[in-house]
């Protein structure tokens, strides 16, 4: 019953309508099953979403490496833990650094010495005793041992020991900023060397989003594209676009920045990311109300008499919504069902 009214309907509207216009009563609009939505302004454009992993910005990753070889006593942090400046990180044991904690009280012992040695000098020249070249040999001498007592004493900076710690063999290795442990590289009991990796930290501040997108999708990317991120709502801005693509998955790696402060966001979480851009004249339809015809794209506006055919640009769309750009109005809905009676009417009238 109901197909043969739609088709009546079809029949009785081609002879007398506009090109663009299809005019149909409440009854009709009714029967042939449309539903309408006003349009929602829309100052930007938001593509369909891409999958993008949370990592760590390229400056905000470091390694803390052992300042002395050693055997690592306790590492009191954990993986994804949120340490403060000055946290103790790892604590080891080292059997060197006694050695240079008596080096560095040595060479405080000989730079007092040489001080005094040469305030005496001073004194037996001013009294005409001794003769300024022996002044001059002292004042050398003092300097050479305040250079060495300087040296020892940046050596166990250095280590970020104190000298009682080196005396006792300990080092503290602490964190030089706030940071999150990355990843714990050293446990306790093992035995590591100079300069030896311990852990890998990152400021929690800088993240960025890393994308694989196709060929296709990265062209029409550019550098400062803002993506949306959802859930969050956080915004990243497109920093690289990679120049050649991988051989295995034939995709390009974009990168795109996150604004340096506290994020809800995490390193190694996935998230989706929308690529939006400002737009003209857009608007936020459901995706249904959108048909093609011609290579050209359209939608239905409600009339006074029915609907009109308009046809606007196509700025993104996916499975639920569409952002489109043309000569819409938020007064006037869009049919959202129904569209494909409507387009046979509006094509049997001879509208192509």
């Amino acid at each position: 019953m109901k197909h043969a009214f739609v088709l009546s309907c079809l029949l009785a509207l081609t002879s007398s309508l506009h090109a663009a216009d299809i005019v149909l009563d409440a009854t009709q609009i009714e029967r042939l099953g449309i539903r309408d939505a006003a349009p929602v302004p829309a100052a930007q454009a938001s593509a369909a979403p891409w999958s993008a992993r949370v990592v760590a910005s390229a400056d905000a990753e470091w390694v803390v490496t052992a300042p002395a070889g050693g055997v690592v006593v306790r590492v009191p942090v954990v993986e994804g833990q949120q340490v403060a400046a000055n946290s103790v990180l790892v604590e080891l044991r080292s059997a060197g650094l006694p050695e240079q904690g008596a080096a560095l009280a040595q060479a405080r012992s000989a730079a007092a010495l040489a001080r005094s040695n040469l305030e005496r000098d001073r004194a037996l020249h001013a009294e005409g005793l001794i003769a300024e070249r022996r002044v001059r040999e002292s004042e050398n001498a003092a300097a050479q041992a305040d250079a060495a007592h300087g040296a020892a004493q940046s050596r166990l900076r250095l280590l970020g020991v104190s000298a009682a710690d080196a005396s006792s063999g300990r080092v503290q290795v602490r964190a030089e900023a706030a940071a999150t442990v990355l990843e714990r590289m050293v446990l306790p009991g093992q035995r590591v060397d100079e300069a030896d990796a311990l852990l890998r930290l990152a400021d929690a501040r800088k993240l960025m989003l890393e994308l694989n997108l196709t060929v296709a999708q990265a062209q029409d990317v550019r550098e400062g594209d803002v993506l949306l991120v959802e859930p969050s709502g956080e915004q990243a801005r497109v920093t690289q676009i990679g120049w050649g693509a991988a051989d295995t998955t034939q995709t390009v790696r974009v990168r795109a920045a996150l604004p340096p402060a506290p994020s809800s966001l995490r390193p190694g979480l996935w998230v989706k990311a929308r690529r939006s851009q400002p737009a003209t004249d857009a608007w936020t339809v459901p995706a249904a109300a959108v048909t093609h015809h011609d290579g050209r794209t359209w939608v239905f506006s409600r009339t006074a008499k029915g609907f009109r055919a308009v046809e606007v640009q196509a700025l993104s769309q996916d499975a639920g919504r569409a952002t489109v750009s043309g000569a819409l109005d938020a007064k006037a809905a869009v049919a959202v069902s129904g569209v494909a009676a409507l387009k046979a009417v509006w094509l049997g009238k001879g509208a192509e």
